[in-house]
């Protein structure tokens, strides 16, 4: 027999295989991203939008989130049960589209919690998180009730 027979033969065995390992999705491939796409530029106030429904989703009440007036930041109070570390990550993800990046610092003096939404060098939104004041409990004995 032919050399030419027993190629083409194993070529066609190899296309049949192929063909198979790719329909039943033994070869995923992701999708190619390009490396010159750009992001969108994001406005402040698309920012605050997205953070104050965040930490609304983590449980934090509008009352608790406070824009102040004629500057990029806002006071956030939050009860000792929630964790700035969760904000901190859905705001990532949610800005993973757009020219934003997060930064965060602690301030232990304080004791505070700082989040900055930055396009660059440019500030968009500061978050300044701080514990709810707790109701100070009194000790000793408890006030006589008035007949």
């Amino acid at each position: 027999m032919d050399k030419r027979i027993y190629i083409i033969a194993a070529l066609a065995v190899l296309a049949v295989i192929l063909t198979v390992i790719r329909e039943s999705g033994g070869m995923q491939s992701e999708p190619m991203s390009l490396p010159f796409s750009s992001k969108q530029d994001i406005s402040a106030d698309r920012v605050f939008t997205m953070a104050d429904t965040t930490l609304r989703a983590l449980g934090i009440d509008k009352k608790y989130i406070r824009p102040i007036k004629n500057r990029n930041d806002v006071r956030v109070l939050y009860p000792a049960k929630f964790d700035v570390l969760n904000f901190i990550g859905a705001m990532k993800d949610s800005l993973d589209d757009y020219n934003a990046e997060v930064f965060s610092v602690d301030n232990a003096r304080e004791k505070t919690s700082i989040v900055q939404i930055k396009n660059g060098d440019i500030i968009l939104k500061s978050f300044i998180f701080s514990k709810e004041p707790v109701q100070a409990v009194k000790k000793g004995a408890s006030p006589s009730v008035k007949k």
